[in-house]
């Protein structure tokens, strides 16, 4: 998993974003400039090495605590260097006692928002448990399922959890300091609320999954219902899939925010969230890479289903279009 962000959170708070060397205590994010984002040059060190055999390794040391915040120093990338290189000089101890000093010295000698950082800890906590919740990490994965060979499907489990995550957001108290960041959250559960709604219309079970259903299949020759039904389902299928995609969007607003308010390099190593949809009729798969663009990237994008259907041709991408059937036919969609 990594160092959480609310650990990462706290570790920046208390060093006051400075290098925890007496000698040294520069500040560790460089403004940003006309030209250029703001640089990031603190590192987060490892007081018992998260290796067994890194610096001040210790394979008696617990490894579920190893990335926590009483294990972690912040430092310049010059004073890591020098801690790892002279590890005898720098022990554990010697690492924590330098810790405790720079930490009483940032409470007696700078102006520290108190009020601030606890509101930040509070978003840390429920972006790591939105992390683990919406499943980020296989995000592309699990979203899969949705997306193809024609009929939508997802786990039984999958399911409850997504609708476990839609009553966890519902029911956060939020600090109402960051009001962009709660929008992106408010806007990822609207998304993801009516991605259940939708895809439980019709829904039967297979096994330890769900799918949906092709419920123009009759038990009686009717070309003409059969037909209608069938666009009906297609209607149906194209909107799951926009909706799926949507909410991969709902999670990159909310990943931008918290790089905007939060931690700047925030999932920037795994990078966007992406779909693959497939296979096609030639066994091929796509990936799709999806944002908000433009005016959309205020406030809560996503209003409602309606909304959405007549919106989701103005995105960057979307398999469907139109309040409903006869009106994608009107568009120009062939089913």
């Amino acid at each position: 998993m990594g160092i959480s962000v609310k650990t990462r959170k706290m570790l920046w708070g208390k060093a006051a974003n400075r290098c925890a060397f007496s000698t040294c205590r520069r500040e560790l994010v460089m403004d940003e400039t006309e030209t250029d984002d703001p640089s990031i040059i603190g590192e987060e060190c490892h007081i018992v090495a998260r290796e067994d055999d890194g610096p001040r390794g210790d394979a008696d040391f617990p490894k579920e605590q190893r990335d926590l915040y009483g294990n972690l120093l912040l430092l310049c990338n010059i004073h890591h260097k020098v801690i790892d290189d002279q590890e005898k000089a720098y022990s554990v101890d010697k690492l924590k006692e330098i810790k405790k000093e720079h930490e009483e010295w940032v409470r007696n000698s700078l102006d520290i928002d108190e009020i601030r950082i606890k509101h930040e800890l509070i978003y840390s906590s429920y972006i790591d448990e939105w992390v683990k919740r919406a499943d980020l990490d296989n995000w592309e994965a699990w979203t899969s399922w949705l997306l193809g060979s024609g009929q939508p499907g997802i786990g039984k489990q999958k399911l409850k959890e997504l609708d476990e995550l839609k009553h966890w957001i519902f029911t956060r108290v939020l600090p109402n300091t960051l009001i962009e960041l709660e929008n992106a959250f408010e806007n990822f559960r609207r998304v993801l609320s009516d991605l259940i709604n939708t895809f439980s219309l019709h829904a039967i079970e297979r096994g330890e999954g769900l799918e949906t259903e092709k419920f123009y299949r009759l038990d009686r020759w009717d070309p003409e219902l059969n037909s209608k039904l069938h666009k009906e389902y297609m209607f149906h299928v194209d909107l799951i899939m926009d909706l799926t995609v949507e909410l991969t969007r709902a999670g990159n607003y909310v990943c931008d925010q918290v790089r905007r308010y939060i931690l700047s390099d925030f999932r920037l190593k795994d990078g966007l969230l992406v779909v693959t949809s497939g296979p096609y009729m030639d066994l091929s798969f796509r990936t799709h890479k999806v944002r908000y663009i433009g005016d959309q990237r205020t406030g809560i994008p996503y209003t409602n289903l309606n909304q959405f259907k007549t919106e989701r041709q103005s995105r960057d991408f979307c398999f469907g279009v139109g309040i409903d059937v006869n009106e994608a036919i009107k568009m120009g969609v062939e089913y």
